[in-house]
């Protein structure tokens, strides 16, 4: 049986680690965002005002999922964070329509 050498299993870690950064984050922030977008609407705030509100945020908020994610022991728990964390808004945007 062929196994990993200690080299080889940190950058799978920082490989997943960057998979989670960039694809993971992406997603999550683009998620929310849509999200939070359309509840603002439903809440009565202006399509045109609440779209770029959330859109100027989103972009601190995708920095703040990067940092959790390098910040994670382990990239599997990277990426449980972000499904945990992707299903309010999901469950959100799945209602709203």
């Amino acid at each position: 049986m062929i196994g990993f050498g200690t080299a080889a299993r940190a950058r799978w870690a920082n490989a997943g680690r960057v998979t989670a950064c960039t694809l993971g984050a992406y997603g999550l922030t683009a998620l929310v965002t849509a999200a939070l977008s359309r509840l603002l609407v439903r809440l009565g705030t202006d399509a045109v005002e609440a779209v770029t509100g959330v859109t100027l945020a989103s972009f601190a908020l995708f920095a703040v999922i990067a940092m959790t994610a390098f910040h994670a022991r382990h990239p599997a728990r990277a990426w449980i964070l972000m499904i945990l964390l992707a299903l309010p808004p999901a469950l959100l945007l799945a209602l709203s329509e």
